[in-house]
C-alpha cells in the first residue's frame, strides 16, 4: 500500500524537520510481530504465487485470515499512537471484503488512477456495481500520483501509520515528546 508508505515517509520527514530523531521510532517495541509477518507474508505470497486453486472462497479465506492476523497484531499494540485508527481502517476494509467476497473497485476511480478495471481473473477485487454491499467502504478514491484506488479504510490505516511514525519520530529517549522542540526554542 503505497499511500501508507508515502504518508509514513512524509510524517518522518516532517518530524525530522521539526527536530525529531529516528532513534525513538527505531526503538518502538512492537508485540506479537510474528503475527504481522505471517499476515503480510500470506498476502504477498498469495498474490505472487497465485496458483490456479487460489480463487473464489480460497482467495477470500487467505485475505480474511491474513488480515485478521494483522488486525490482532495492531490491537495488541493499540497503546502506540495512531494504531487504533490504523486498526479501524483495516477492519473497515475487511468488512467490505467479507460482505462482497472481494474488494469492490469503482471503474471510474480505477480509470482516473490509470489502472485497469478488475476482471474476472482478479480474485481479490471486483467491479463496484449496484449490488455492492457498503459501496462507500470500497476502493473509490483515485490517487493517480501513486496509481492506486483507495478506500476509506486505506486512508484511515495510512493516517494511523503516519501518526505513529510522526509521534515516535518526534520523541527522544523512547518516550519524552517535544523535548527537541523545547531545547531548540530555549537555546
Amino acid at each position: 500500500m503505497l499511500i501508507a508508505l508515502a504518508l509514513g515517509a512524509g510524517a518522518a520527514v516532517l518530524a525530522l524537520a521539526r527536530g525529531g530523531s529516528l532513534d525513538a521510532l527505531g526503538a518502538t517495541r512492537l508485540r506479537w510481530t510474528p503475527l504481522l509477518g505471517a499476515g503480510l507474508a500470506a498476502q504477498v505470497g498469495a498474490q505472487l504465487w497465485s496458483p490456479p486453486w487460489l480463487r473464489g472462497s480460497w482467495a477470500l479465506f487467505v485475505v480474511v485470515v491474513s488480515n485478521l492476523a494483522i488486525v490482532v497484531f495492531i490491537a495488541v499494540n493499540r497503546h502506540l499512537p495512531g494504531l487504533l485508527l490504523a486498526d479501524l481502517g483495516l477492519v473497515l476494509n475487511l468488512a467490505v471484503i467479507v460482505a462482497n467476497g472481494a474488494m469492490p473497485v469503482s471503474p471510474e476511480a480505477a480509470r482516473s488512477a490509470g489502472l485497469r478495471i478488475p476482471g474476472p481473473d482478479d480474485p481479490y477485487h471486483e467491479v463496484l456495481g449496484e449490488g455492492t454491499a457498503w459501496p462507500w467502504l470500497a476502493d473509490v478514491v483515485p490517487e493517480p500520483g501513486l496509481r492506486e484506488v483507495l478506500s476509506v479504510g486505506d486512508l484511515l490505516l495510512a493516517a494511523g501509520i503516519a501518526r505513529l511514525v510522526y509521534v515516535r519520530t518526534s520523541e527522544l529517549d523512547g518516550g519524552r515528546p517535544g523535548r527537541v522542540r523545547e531545547s531548540r526554542a530555549s537555546g
